[in-house]
């Protein structure tokens, strides 16, 4: 029996309250699914009516969706989300579990297998892997960059649209194309309405760039200590194509398993979904 949406749920973590949803019952395999940069947990809806036997929790990560933003004095650099994910797992009593992520929300859960190798199971990831290796050599521009965005996109506000429908046209046609009805299900949950329209419900810094990025030596000390197994599916028409370095990386996840499926970035959120649910059911086991 496909698994079903039971209902929505907070969690708490360092002053922030996480907003998620809870999907299947306990006693299945657990897993926490970590959505994309700017998408919220609605990223999921179309492929887990296709799965059973979970119990899933996806989250809206802190800045995005209904979850609480960072405070002035805290970012939004990727190794904060480590701690937002085990905190939800702790919350469950979950000591061993899965992950599901996607895009930033893939890169992410790599991240989390390789500093808690002990407790994760498995790990999907659904097109993204790892960030580009950055050289130590550019760390002070790179703060710098980092610096000014924070400034400048905490400061200013999110774009208003005159109706509901704008924001969503807005998704579609956006950096990240979607299709009409992936940007709809995404507006479900991130997208509300103030007294000058309706606005997109992301912490703007989420556009800045990182404080630090880490370097190649940085991340084979997170991703040769992943004993999970690890199953990588890529997008035939994916924005964002694996480059040498990247591909170098591979070797350091033995256990890895790599999939190309037809599709663009959001397979999972698309038309592929029941194709993508079906190549996770099989890894789930």
């Amino acid at each position: 029996m496909s698994i079903e949406f039971v209902r929505e749920r907070s969690f708490k973590n360092r002053g922030l309250t996480f907003a998620a949803k809870e999907w299947g019952r306990s006693g299945s395999l657990p897993v926490i699914a970590v959505h994309g940069w700017l998408d919220n947990a609605n990223s999921f809806d179309r492929m887990l009516p296709y799965l059973d036997n979970l119990h899933v929790i996806a989250m809206d990560l802190a800045g995005h969706g209904r979850s609480d933003f960072r405070s002035a004095d805290s970012g939004y650099d990727i190794w904060y989300d480590i701690s937002d994910i085990m905190s939800v797992a702790d919350a469950m009593g979950w000591e061993r579990f899965a992950l599901l992520g996607h895009s930033r929300g893939a890169v992410i859960s790599g991240l989390v297998a390789g500093t808690y190798p002990e407790r994760i199971s498995h790990a999907v990831l659904i097109d993204g892997f790892i960030p580009i290796p950055e050289d130590a050599r550019d760390a002070a521009k790179q703060l710098a960059k980092s610096l000014h965005e924070n400034r400048r996109f905490g400061s200013s506000s999110p774009t208003m649209f005159r109706d509901y429908e704008s924001a969503v046209r807005a998704r579609v046609n956006g950096f990240l194309p979607l299709q009409p009805e992936a940007a709809a299900t995404l507006a479900e949950r991130g997208v509300v309405e103030a007294e000058q329209g309706f606005f997109w419900r992301n912490d703007q810094r989420l556009k800045a760039a990182s404080n630090f990025k880490l370097t190649k030596d940085h991340l084979e000390s997170f991703f040769t200590a992943i004993s999970a197994q690890v199953l990588l599916i890529t997008a035939e028409n994916s924005q964002f194509k694996p480059d040498d370095q990247q591909t170098e990386v591979f070797s350091w996840i033995p256990q890895m398993q790599v999939q190309k499926l037809a599709g663009s970035h959001h397979l999972h959120l698309e038309g592929a979904a029941e194709v993508v649910a079906e190549k996770v059911q099989v890894f789930f086991g």
